[in-house]
């Protein structure tokens, strides 16, 4: 099989290929209830303590920088060795067949022309017994 030197021109980035859900929406039942003054339900929510809030965001961890062509050199030999698995297991099962018609067909072959082998010389072996009777 013949690999390419040269990696494709594009390779999907981790993002393209992994889809990543959306964050659900919180439920109104989780925010304490807000009521004014007044009886009713307050127009801005209350403030909220800033601690928990400034917990609740989380540096995001640095993300790894991927060698895009590194990537696709792996990507490109895992699949050599899968295709390279792949052929001989398809080859083998094409030839098995094929290789034992063949072998029987020689066998059968081989057989006919020692049978004519011997067959000659069984007859040279009595022709030449003939002959010595002859000439006695």
């Amino acid at each position: 099989m013949k690999v390419s030197a040269q990696p494709p021109r594009s390779v999907p980035v981790l993002t393209e290929v992994v889809v990543m859900p959306k964050a659900a929406p919180v439920p109104d039942s989780e925010y304490p209830a807000m009521v004014s003054e007044s009886g009713f339900p307050a127009t801005q929510p209350a403030a909220l303590d800033e601690k928990p809030a400034a917990a609740a965001v989380r540096p995001a961890p640095p993300q790894p920088v991927i060698d895009e062509a590194a990537l696709t050199q792996r990507v490109l030999a895992d699949l050599d060795k899968q295709l390279d698995l792949m052929f001989e297991h398809r080859l083998r099962e094409t030839l098995a067949p094929v290789l034992a018609r063949m072998t029987d067909a020689l066998v059968r072959e081989m057989r006919n022309q020692l049978a004519l082998s011997l067959r000659e010389m069984v007859a040279r072996a009595v022709a030449i017994e003939l002959d010595r009777l002859h000439k006695r």
